[in-house]
């Protein structure tokens, strides 16, 4: 149980130190409009180990190593990248799909 605790907190400071990256923030837009457009539920996968593998070969972290040593060095291995980038996509989809229900609801009352 404290593993999974230290892998959520680990996978959480990932996920922001991706956001104070822009790519980050830019792939969390793009799961936001494919979720509100409702895209196919197998595009976030093939997506999210598209831009993890991007990420992992092109985006240079180094400069923010001295905030998340932990981060920083788990973020040398493309499949922490990957589960990283499955993580934003995952949540980036699912507040698309909440924001159109909520503004369907919006509209009918």
């Amino acid at each position: 149980m404290l593993w999974l605790v230290r892998f959520l907190g680990l996978l959480s400071q990932a996920v922001f130190l991706e956001f104070l990256h822009v790519f980050g923030f830019i792939v969390f837009l793009l799961a936001i409009l494919l979720g509100y457009f409702r895209a196919p539920w197998w595009i976030v996968p093939i997506l999210s180990v598209g831009c993890g593998l991007f990420a992992d070969r092109f985006i240079d972290l180094t400069y923010l190593a001295d905030i998340f040593r932990r981060v920083a060095s788990a973020s040398d291995r493309w499949a922490f990248v990957i589960i990283v980038y499955f993580a934003i996509m995952i949540g980036g989809y699912l507040v698309g799909l909440l924001g159109r229900l909520f503004i369907k609801r919006g509209r009918r009352s």
